[in-house]
């Protein structure tokens, strides 16, 4: 009997950054022989969505918006580290009632951002069950947030810090 060896070469195959597994800002380029895996090249860093570029063209208060969409929960840290910028280059003295919320708001939604990371490494680990407990107190940390700190809806993505209301405070 003769054992035909299955001739095979060497090819790449791009791993995300769509691919659902690796949460949109992770890529793998694999070099495959068969269904061997010879490399694997790590790209990370593809949450760069030419921001830049966009706010060449607005002006500060316009561009506020667009900072806090940068993170997919903690996108108000964003928004108050471009306030921040502002407010020191035009030499705003913002009062101190703001900073203190502003705090508040940041590590509520640094809290809910690290619950989302411990829930996706839980489901890329098969744990439902620990995703669905910490997906669960991160939408607790938002109604709290938007219900009993806040009595206006502003959703994951909000631009409070940097405009109304917290403006006149």
């Amino acid at each position: 009997m003769t054992t035909d060896r299955l001739i095979t070469q060497e090819f790449s195959l791009n791993l995300g950054p769509q691919h659902p597994s690796t949460h949109g800002v992770y890529r793998v380029i694999l070099t495959l022989d068969g269904e061997k895996i010879v490399h694997a090249e790590n790209v990370i860093g593809y949450l760069h969505r030419g921001i830049e570029k966009l706010a060449e063209t607005l002006t500060y208060p316009q561009f506020a918006p667009y900072t806090d969409r940068l993170d997919y929960l903690a996108g108000v840290l964003n928004n108050i580290a471009y306030a921040q910028t502002i407010e020191k280059h035009m030499q705003i003295v913002v009062p101190e009632r703001a900073q203190y919320l502003r705090v508040l708001f940041g590590e509520l939604s640094r809290i809910a951002s690290h619950l989302v990371c411990v829930s996706s490494m839980a489901l890329d680990l098969n744990s439902f069950t620990g995703w669905m407990y910490a997906f669960a107190d991160m939408l607790r940390n938002h109604q709290y947030i938007n219900v009993k700190i806040i009595p206006l809806s502003f959703g994951i993505s909000t631009i409070y810090t940097a405009q109304k209301p917290l403006s006149y405070d």
